[in-house]
């Protein structure tokens, strides 16, 4: 066995540090009104401008696409965007903080499932290994373990869909990158459908009221855009260029990590030796999906 690091895999560690950092912006956003679906659409819409910016100046030839695949685009941004924070936040309000983090991380579950499935992916000792231990180390690092949790039938529907959600976006991605679209084409269209989607769910006027009211709220969503959602979702989806798509999500189990790391740090919340083990637990995994034999399988 020997160990191998690659460029893609650093991307993916990147975006998942860099999603760690979610809270610091939603509770930013929170002082000025801005409520979680308000942040979903405003997430959405910057980062789909600042990537339309973005290809306008490097290559207005990423605009195109071919009418065939608009609907992948559509499920991307409605299904694993969307879809994913409102089943987050719902699950969140039936339940603890920690189950609806533990519930979120079967995401790796699901995307190697359907790399299989889609794929044709092979399972290998290491990934599931390192399947395990890193859902492991999020449910000590989400506390789980410390205390008694009750879980109604409705909370684990949301929490599952929030996981589906989640890995859908690794698919479709995927799948697109597959077709031969660049990272930046399926960025930007994925946040582009995911901001219509939203729409509905916002009260256009009452948002309207609190931007006039606090416009600071704005520049709070304009930084998320870029820092929580733009770059990491293009490392993200760069990385899989050279990452097995069943193994992207496991190694992005980092973000509870980081987000802990974050709680304790800056918002002096407890850290205790279940937090620690599960630390170790999710780098040590990412340690295993790097540990190479002779059959060198992705």
């Amino acid at each position: 066995m020997n160990f191998k690091l690659n460029l893609h895999f650093i991307y993916v560690l990147i975006a998942a540090a860099l999603w760690g950092g979610a809270g610091i912006f939603v509770k930013a956003a929170g002082q000025y009104g801005i409520k979680e679906m308000q942040i979903v659409f405003f997430r959405a819409l910057f980062s789909a401008i600042i990537l339309g910016g973005i290809i306008l100046i490097r290559d207005k030839g990423l605009f195109k696409l071919k009418l065939k695949d608009i609907w992948l685009f559509a499920a991307a941004g409605i299904f694993s965007i969307v879809l994913f924070n409102f089943s987050y936040y719902k699950t969140m309000a039936l339940t603890s903080l920690s189950v609806a983090a533990v519930l979120l991380y079967t995401a790796p579950i699901f995307v190697s499932v359907l790399s299989i499935i889609l794929f044709r992916e092979k399972i290998t000792l290491n990934k599931i290994t390192a399947l395990i231990i890193a859902f492991v180390g999020c449910c000590f690092v989400t506390g789980l373990f410390s205390q008694t949790q009750r879980i109604t039938a409705t909370a684990l529907i949301f929490g599952l869909l929030t996981g589906f959600g989640y890995s859908l976006y690794t698919i479709f991605s995927q799948i697109l990158i597959n077709k031969g679209y660049a990272t930046l084409t399926i960025t930007f269209y994925t946040f582009l459908f995911a901001a219509v989607g939203a729409l509905p769910f916002v009260n256009v006027i009452k948002t309207t009221n609190q931007v006039e009211a606090a416009p600071i709220g704005l520049f709070v969503m304009l930084l998320m855009a870029i820092f929580n959602t733009v770059i990491p979702y293009l490392l993200y989806t760069a990385g899989l260029l050279g990452v097995a798509t069943s193994v992207a999500p496991i190694i992005a189990t980092l973000e509870p990590v980081v987000a802990t790391v974050i709680s304790v740090t800056i918002f002096s919340e407890a850290f205790t030796l279940w937090h620690f083990c599960g630390i170790v637990l999710v780098l040590l995994s990412i340690l295993v999906l790097n540990l190479r034999g002779k059959s060198r399988e992705n």
